[in-house]
Formats: structure tokens, C-alpha cells, sequence
């Protein structure tokens, strides 16, 4: 009788050890979820509580590649082809930019070498540029999208952790070509160097400017060309995108040749450019394009802007047409 008790006592510990074992096989596995999981939290405590589990248990599964068979069948089950996908351009009308750099058109012996850098935004898209790059002789990828990452969160050493680790990336890689996607996560009104920041204020976008530059610095140390996507636009607006692609105009105009600004909603905006959470292909059946959150984008996102760049690669010198 007395073991029976005791046995009884154990059910509820036993149970709570397997879901927490089922939370954390399950958050290993798919990343992406927890993910979405912790942004959709509100400001305050609960985000804060899900992020530190989300972002250590993410960032472990991202780099041991746990996620891996979720991606590809993710990348399976919404595999699109970019030009199908109505609203969206076939072919690119633009113009090769009018540049002083010396472009060199890449090949199988000499790929074209491309870091990506960013935030979360680049993590889904760099999932779309493995897809679509990964497929060519002529160019190598490696892609650094960090979760949870930004110029104004304080979770990184500004000088010791991030200007050090986009030194390291480009002395170590030799980039031909940076592209960028980030903004997530500047909407924060976080404390930088002791100072608050309140999102939008003129102090924010200084400091904002002001690493910008520094890390275009840092990209650009060994002559790469910078492509930079602008901040997509957020189901809510408390994400400030146009202030941040704003400072990402200036910024680029200021460097001159050596960053070209990339519009991100020409494939994931509507006819007008605004947000959209759903595409339409072929069949006329909507295709779901945005995270429920309104933030991330699915595969079919991340292929249509995987295309976009290809087509500024090719139209400006630097690969060669797919047959």
C-alpha cells in the first residue's frame, strides 16, 4: 500500500520530465517555431522569459544543423519557382549601376564569394539563398543571419563581439560581395552604452547611422560590394521600417559605389508595395508568405528574394546568365 502511494507521488514528477523532455526535443527541431513563439510574446517579462529559451536552444540547434530536416522539407513542401508567382517580375528591368568597381564575372574555378550578415530576417533568407546559390558552380555561400541579433541590442559587445567577429569573417572569407537583411529587433527601446533609446527619436537613428557605417566599414575592408535589402515591412508598424530604410538610403549614399540598396518589397510587398501575408501562383490558390506573426517569411519569401539578387548579380557583372 505504502509503495502504491509513493508510485502514485512519482506519476506527476515523471510526466513533467517528459514534457519537458518533448519541449526541448521538440525546440531543438524546429527552431523556427520557438522562434515565432518568443517574438509573438508581449513586450515586457514573457518575451523576455521566452527569448532566453528560445535563442540559446535555437542558436545550438542552427549550429549542430538539428533543423535541418525540418528545413528541407519546409524548402519540399513550399518550393515555388519565383517567376510563376503572379505580381512578381519574370526578368529584371534594370539597369547595370554605374560603378567604379572593378566587377569580376565569377566561375567554377573562381566563385563568387558571398557572406550574408544580419539578423533573423537573414536567417530565413539565407535558407533561400542556400536553395537557390547553393545550386551554382560559381558562387560559394556562407551565411552568418544571427537570431536575436541588432545594432542597437546590447546583448552583443559592440567593438569586442561584432565589429571584431565582421573583421574575422571578411579577413578569414574574402567576400566578393556582403549582402544584408536586418531590422527586426531596433524597435526595441533598449540602452546602448548606458543611454536609452527611444525607437524613432533622433538619437536612435544616430546611433543606429552610426554603426551602420561601422559595419559597412568592416564589410567593405577587403573591396567587397554590399547589397542590402531593405527592411521589410511589418504587419505592424511599431517595427519602424521606414525609419530604418531610411538611415539604410543614407547610409548607402554615403559610401558611394560601394553599397547598392535592394528593395525588398518589389517581391514580398503588393502592387503598391505594402505588406501582404499571402501570394497568389498559377492556379490562382494563395500562397502563404508571411510568418502568422507578420515578421519572418516563409521559403516561398526567402526564393523570391534569393532570385532578386541573382538578377542584380548577373545584370551587374558579376555571374553569367543560367543557361
Amino acid at each position: 500500500m505504502i509503495e502504491s502511494v509513493h508510485s502514485r507521488r512519482g506519476n506527476p514528477a515523471r510526466l513533467l520530465g517528459a514534457l519537458l523532455f518533448a519541449l526541448l526535443g521538440a525546440s531543438l527541431l524546429a527552431p523556427d517555431t520557438v522562434d515565432t513563439w518568443a517574438d509573438t510574446r508581449d513586450v515586457g517579462w514573457s518575451r523576455t522569459v521566452a527569448r532566453s529559451w528560445a535563442d540559446p536552444v535555437g542558436g545550438f540547434s542552427r549550429q549542430v544543423s538539428l533543423d535541418a530536416p525540418l528545413r528541407a522539407l519546409d524548402g519540399l513542401l513550399h518550393r515555388s519557382d519565383p517567376v510563376r508567382i503572379e505580381g512578381v517580375k519574370s526578368g529584371t528591368d534594370l539597369d547595370a549601376a554605374p560603378t567604379s568597381e572593378v566587377r569580376r564575372l565569377a566561375d567554377a574555378n573562381e566563385p563568387l564569394r558571398i557572406l550574408s550578415v544580419g539578423d533573423s530576417l537573414m536567417l530565413d533568407l539565407q535558407y533561400g539563398l542556400e536553395r537557390s546559390l547553393d545550386l551554382r558552380p560559381d558562387v560559394v555561400l556562407d551565411g552568418r543571419g544571427a537570431l536575436g541579433f541588432g545594432f542597437t541590442v546590447p546583448h552583443w559587445d559592440w567593438d569586442a563581439d561584432v565589429l571584431a567577429d565582421y573583421d574575422r569573417l571578411v579577413s578569414e572569407g574574402e567576400p566578393d560581395v556582403v549582402v544584408v537583411m536586418i531590422g527586426a529587433n531596433e524597435f526595441e527601446g533598449y540602452a546602448v552604452g548606458g543611454e536609452d533609446l527611444s525607437p524613432g527619436s533622433l538619437r536612435w537613428s544616430e546611433v543606429i547611422a552610426e554603426r551602420a557605417n561601422e559595419a559597412v566599414a568592416r564589410w567593405r575592408a577587403d573591396g567587397a560590394h554590399v547589397y542590402w535589402w531593405t527592411t521589410p515591412k511589418m504587419r505592424d508598424e511599431r517595427f519602424l521600417t521606414n525609419e530604418l530604410n531610411e538611415i539604410w538610403m543614407a547610409v548607402a549614399r554615403g559610401s558611394g559605389d560601394g553599397v547598392s540598396i535592394i528593395d525588398s518589397m518589389e517581391v514580398l510587398g503588393d502592387a503598391d508595395g505594402d505588406y501582404r501575408s499571402v501570394l497568389r501562383n498559377d492556379a490562382g490558390a494563395e500562397v502563404p508568405l508571411r510568418k502568422e506573426h507578420g515578421v519572418h517569411f516563409h521559403a516561398v519569401g526567402a526564393d523570391l528574394l534569393a532570385h532578386q539578387l541573382e538578377e542584380h548579380l548577373v545584370v551587374e557583372g558579376w555571374l553569367k546568365p543560367r543557361p
